[in-house]
Order: structure tokens, then sequence, then C-alpha cells
């Protein structure tokens, strides 16, 4: 099984006997199964051993064991399973989550283990940087369900509206629409608020003349969508129609220089040169884009800081924005993946202006 086999080569790739598995993302990562809670423990010559308890064995046992997984309801403590474990196989070393287990938690690993804990660093996560194509799919799939209830609530962006009662008509329609969740808390500003990379919801009115911008997601899987649309209502000024324009060739030249072998900084240029070429510099304060997957912000990134290159198999978004305090604020995003035949952009949504 695929997992299984990268995870035994991610234990040999670090010296180490096996890798030991208790954060949310990884377990799904390594099992497929969605909110499993427990532990899992791959040995380097790639032997998996999952740990639940009884809410979850009879699903982890359907789910998780065609993987390759022995499924095991344990009688002892986790760190115990583990200990039994490393005695039966005599592994003396295991790769851990360094940046996710508590101090508590590994203390009660090291307490009861007898092989040594080696922190993992970047490996998990630099393993979950080439995507499947069941993880492209997935993500596919919660994209088009945004991007359906996103259509779908257009007719209700008018003026009079209320911000987070739209915004909650638009989670409403991508649960209905099969999403098991929301990326993260709806964006959804308005007015003077659309200056807000990051506002939430309130109870501002839509009105005439506004920028409505809308930052959201699905998730189908475990697996997470990510998309940017900024609309005008009933009018848009010069002004507005300029920084849109600006924003939206920025973004298209980011997509176009994503690309194997790019280093992020490199594309994050691309797309900032552009608006900083049209006087708005100083209004796109944040990276052009980042990965997703099991987690919305992922590695790798496109941004000035970021200099390692993306690989076939990379999924980053390209959003770049400009903020005016006090005026308005435009962001627009794709997500666009490195595949073996080429690149391609998950999102279909239109992004030219439009007038609502």
């Amino acid at each position: 099984m695929e997992r299984l086999h990268k995870l035994a080569a991610m234990a040999r790739a670090n010296h180490c006997d096996g890798v030991l598995i208790t954060e949310a993302e990884n377990l799904c990562y390594a099992t497929g199964f969605v909110g499993l809670e427990g532990m899992v423990l791959v040995t380097a010559d790639g032997k998996g051993y999952c740990f639940t308890d009884s809410r979850y064995i009879e699903a982890a046992e359907k789910a998780i064991a065609p993987w390759g997984y022995q499924v095991i309801q344990p009688d002892v403590s986790y760190p115990q399973c583990v200990a039994q474990l490393c005695q039966e196989h005599k592994l003396e070393s295991l790769l851990f989550e360094d940046q996710d287990m508590t101090v508590a938690s590994h203390a009660r690993y090291t307490a009861a283990v007898p092989a040594k804990l080696i922190p993992a660093g970047e490996a998990f996560s630099e393993t979950r940087e080439v995507k499947e194509e069941i993880e492209v799919e997935r993500i596919v799939a919660a994209q088009r369900i945004a991007e359906k209830a996103l259509e779908e609530i257009l007719p209700l962006i008018k003026p009079g509206a209320v911000e987070r009662e739209v915004a909650a008509e638009l989670d409403y329609r991508m649960a209905r629409l099969g999403s098991t969740g929301v990326s993260f808390q709806t964006i959804f500003v308005s007015g003077a608020k659309s200056s807000l990379p990051h506002g939430t919801p309130g109870d501002k009115k839509i009105e005439a003349g506004d920028f409505v911008t809308i930052d959201f997601g699905a998730m189908v899987g475990g697996y997470h969508s990510d998309m940017t649309r900024t609309f005008a209502v009933g009018f848009a000024t010069d002004e507005m129609k300029k920084v849109y324009n600006t924003v939206l060739e920025a973004q298209l030249a980011g997509i176009e220089a994503f690309a194997v072998g790019k280093p992020g900084s490199q594309v994050d240029k691309a797309a900032r040169d552009i608006i900083e070429a049209a006087g708005y510099g100083p209004y796109f304060g944040h990276g052009l884009g980042h990965s997703l997957g099991l987690n919305i912000h992922e590695n790798p990134r496109a941004a000035k800081t970021y200099h390692r290159e993306f690989v076939q198999g990379n999924i980053v978004t390209i959003e770049p924005g400009i903020y005016l305090p006090g005026k308005f604020g435009v962001r627009i995003e794709d997500m666009v993946y490195l595949g073996a035949d080429g690149k391609r952009n998950l999102t279909n949504f239109p992004k030219e202006l439009l007038i609502l």
C-alpha cells in the first residue's frame, strides 16, 4: 500500500526503525480514516499497526485494514502498546511528531517506550507536500461543491443583505451539497471592510457600490478547498476597476510563473512586481499563496521568504490582493496543481469582474 511504503521510507530516510503517529491530520494521511482518534505505528520494513478505541474500532476495521494495517483495540495505554511493539520488533528508534505532540504526551511516551524518540522535524509535512491523485480528486470534489454553493448564493448578494446572513447561507449550501465541514471560518466582507484580508462577517449591510470579498472552502474526505472571489454590487468606480484588474493581472502572472523548479519567492515576485508597478506595492502585505490538503495551510508556499523549488505533485493557491484601508480591498484566489500532465488550475469559477 502506497502510504505504508511512504511512511516506512520516511523512517529509513531518517535512520529510524519506525514512525509513531498521533496527530489528527497525520493519522488521516496514514490510514485514510477521517476523524480517527488513536495511534499508528509503521515500522521501517512496512508493517502498519493502528490502535483505536471502541468508538472507532468497527469503522476502522472496514476502512483501515484494506490499507494494509493491523487494527487493534488495546487493553493498555497507547504508550504501552508502542512499548510492546518495540519489544516485539526490536525497534530502537522512532520518529515522532515533535511539531505537534504536547510536552505531556511526550513525557508519557518517553517514560513507557524503550525506543529513543527522534524528532521528525519537517518529515511529515514534506511527505504530504507531494499529492497523490486520490488527494487531488478530493480537493477538486470539495472545490466543485464550493463553486456550486457560491453560484447559488450570488442572487443574495445585493443591497440590504447582511454579511453574516449571506455567509451562513453559503456555509449551509456547501453542507447541503456534501461538504463535511468548512475549511475555515468563511471570510465575507463588504465595502470598507473588504480592506481587511481576514475580516469576519458581521451585521453590516451590503450597499450599492461595495466590493464584496468572499474567501471560503469546502471539505471532502478530510481535504480542504480554498478560493476567493471579489464582486462589485450595483456598480464599480474607475478606481475599483483599476484595482480589480491589477489584482487579476497579478494573479494570472503568478499562475504563469508557478512551475516545477521555480522557487516560491520567484513566483511571488512575478505577481508582486505587477502590483508594485501599478503603485499599490504597500497594499499587498501577505504572501502570494500556500499549499493545502488535510490542513488549510501547508507547505510549500509562494512567498518572498520561501526559496525552496516547487516539484511535481505540489498544489499552491495563487491569491494576490490589494487592500486600501478605509476604502476597499480586492483578492482573487485559485488553486493550481503541478501534475504529471502539466499545470492545471483546479478552480473553475470565473474571475473577470462581475457586477451583481
